[in-house]
């Protein structure tokens, strides 16, 4: 009993790593660093952390980990996959993982910004390019989402509002074909607000029409 009552001041490595949601081997470097020192627990001579402490360093985070828990995130019974273009950053890919969804694969022609995919997640498949030189249909079947955001600047009030005239325009088109290849069971892209009235809305119209044509049933948000 009172080894009980003296453990539950404590937490163990693995424990703390669980909590904070970090890699033991990260909890090892916080203690090298004085950031979250472990201690001896008196009676078994492990090295340990106080509880107290671990709360009172994170609290912020913790209490933020509570409330994530009585949201509406419900475990998938399956694993889902998805194929990320003009990926930019991983914005949209670390969104998509962190709702549970696995990256196959992350098509991004800037190459800064394939150096930040790689460092932030070495596990990522990064194919860098210009997606006009890749051919996707080995994912035929194999993902299930689709994302990206093709260039907005053809359609954005800021600039020329050239739309399909402008080259970074017609890169929709490319993400269209990617979903042809694919056969995703979703597709999901973002843009700009004036993609809607872009040309009295015949651009849109000619967006919706071609995936629609393609099979899909397709809605959007402002």
């Amino acid at each position: 009993m009172l080894y009980s009552l003296v453990m539950s001041e404590y937490l163990t490595i693995s424990e703390t790593a669980r909590l904070l949601n970090k890699s033991t081997k990260t909890l090892r470097r916080w203690d090298e660093e004085g950031k979250l020192s472990a201690v001896r627990e008196p009676i078994s001579n492990y090295r340990v952390y106080k509880k107290s402490e671990v709360e009172i360093l994170f609290a912020d985070f913790l209490n933020n980990d509570i409330q994530d828990e009585v949201s509406n995130y419900v475990q998938p019974e399956n694993e889902y996959y998805v194929l990320e273009l003009f990926a930019g950053g991983g914005g949209l890919a670390v969104g998509m993982e962190k709702a549970g969804l696995k990256c196959v694969a992350l098509n991004e022609i800037d190459k800064h910004a394939c150096e930040t995919l790689r460092k932030n997640r070495p596990n990522w498949h990064v194919l860098e390019g210009d997606i006009k030189n890749f051919d996707f249909s080995e994912y035929y079947n194999k993902v299930d989402v689709v994302t990206g955001g093709f260039p907005c600047q053809a359609f954005s009030y800021a600039g020329k509002r050239l739309g399909f005239e402008d080259a970074r325009g017609t890169l929709f088109y490319e993400f269209a074909r990617v979903v042809k290849e694919t056969q995703p069971k979703v597709f999901l892209f973002e843009n700009v607000r004036g993609l809607l009235n872009h040309d009295k809305g015949r651009t849109w119209h000619v967006i919706h029409d071609i995936f629609e044509e393609l099979g899909y049933d397709v809605k959007f948000r402002v």
